[in-house]
């Protein structure tokens, strides 16, 4: 986290001045947000395995599969907006207003 921090440490100004703040509090925040729901999917995913493994029907077994499989991929689409947040939108912002952004 901090090299990535660390490459995109830019400074703000004029309109886009409160971005400064928002991007001191907003990192920890969502990493914090991402370890507790990547967590708690990991351990919802080991679960549903569990319960996809035990399953005597086929039915029961096509659900936990749609389970699974909708819980990776809320944590995957997590993992990325959080990265879109981190990473992408300071870069978008320094391309809109090359001087604003520093």
């Amino acid at each position: 986290m901090q090299i990535w921090m660390s490459l995109l440490n830019y400074t703000y100004l004029g309109q886009l001045s409160w971005l400064q703040e928002v991007y001191n509090v907003l990192p920890p925040i969502l990493y914090t947000i991402l370890a507790i729901v990547g967590g708690a999917g990991g351990v919802y995913a080991i679960m549903l395995g569990i319960n996809l493994a035990k399953s005597e029907t086929e039915d029961k077994r096509k659900q936990a599969a749609a389970r699974m499989k909708n819980t990776l991929i809320g944590v995957a689409v997590l993992l990325v907006l959080i990265l879109f947040v981190n990473l992408a939108i300071p870069e978008i912002l320094r391309a809109v207003y090359p001087d604003l952004v520093v």
